[in-house]
């Protein structure tokens, strides 16, 4: 089966992807599609390093790459679940910038018309829906670090960033999302199928997964119908193997920058929020997400995981002032 039957958000992302970086080249690859595609680039290399270690080869979709060794933190050979999460969404992460400029605005506009995503009226800019078939769509969602001081170029409004003065029914919001703040910080950039993408680093990524499992956890708890309390629980199951999947995935390069991404976050408030998160969930044994999803990964692994989210998430760097 080729990669394209098993993803079908791809031929939907490639042109939206290249025309919006033509735009701004800083934007942002987040939530389940990153790791889909992180995961599927660390796949395309393992495939052919057991025939070279650094060689111009030709993978089985016909696309000629540079195989190198790419080690991370826990070897794909070892998971026992290889099978990446299919998501049926994107998330971008845009600058501040970007919301504030009129120009950069109706540029973004004229690409989502171009590729048929219309807003979706009740969440009111930040997300937008691709209808494929009748009874199918893509979702885009915009997500937007909280301004960290007040700005006469943009407004926050319900969780919403929006530019300074209204553009009325032209160009995007941002979703207001504080973990985001620290996504522009030392971004992994990969090559896959020719196409560049940049997402967060998993420290900063792991902040976003931990407080979105959080949310949906809580959701659950409070949920007063079977049906809502499955599916928001299975939603925050989701997310806490995701967090997993992060920390599996990490590249010695972005391991080796975690000291820098802790220098820089260690003391901020979504810092904070995401140890006590981590805490709650993952640091004890019968925490509720280590119970989740423990079972997915050899005990070696996982506890070797858990390590680093400790090492991540000390109480001290999260209570320091």
């Amino acid at each position: 089966m080729s990669e394209d039957a098993q993803d079908g958000l791809w031929p939907h992302f490639v042109p939206l992807w290249e025309d919006l970086r033509a735009i701004t080249p800083k934007l942002l690859l987040a939530g389940g599609y990153a790791l889909f595609l992180k995961q599927r680039w660390l796949t395309a290399q393992a495939r052919t390093i057991t025939t070279s270690s650094r060689a111009t080869l030709v993978d089985d979709m016909g696309i000629a790459f540079t195989a190198v060794t790419v080690p991370t933190l826990i070897d794909m050979t070892r998971w026992s679940d290889v099978n990446p999460r299919v998501t049926k969404d994107f998330d971008f992460i845009v600058s501040l910038e970007l919301i504030a400029s009129e120009g950069d605005q109706k540029m973004f506009d004229a690409v989502l018309a171009k590729h048929g995503f219309e807003v979706v009226t009740r969440n009111a800019r930040w997300q937008f829906e691709k209808k494929v078939t009748a009874d199918q769509s893509v979702l885009l969602d915009f997500h937007a670090p909280s301004p960290t001081e007040p700005r006469a170029d943009l407004r926050v409004e319900k969780r919403r960033v929006k530019p300074g003065r209204s553009l009325g029914s032209t160009g995007i919001h941002g979703r207001e999302n504080p973990e985001a703040n620290a996504t522009e910080l030392h971004p992994f950039t990969f090559t896959y199928r020719s196409l560049e993408l940049l997402v967060p680093h998993p420290l900063a990524f792991t902040i976003m997964k931990l407080m979105a499992m959080n949310d949906r956890w809580h959701a659950a708890t409070a949920a007063t119908s079977p049906e809502e309390r499955r599916a928001e629980g299975s939603s925050a199951r989701k997310h806490a193997e995701d967090v997993m999947r992060i920390i599996a995935m990490t590249t010695r390069s972005e391991m080796d920058l975690t000291e820098t991404m802790l220098a820089a976050l260690g003391r901020t408030p979504s810092y904070a929020a995401a140890a006590q998160v981590f805490a709650e969930s993952f640091r004890r044994d019968d925490g509720w997400a280590t119970i989740a999803v423990a079972r997915k990964w050899r005990n070696d692994d996982f506890a070797q995981m858990r390590g680093i989210l400790n090492q991540w998430f000390t109480p001290v760097r999260a209570t320091s002032s």
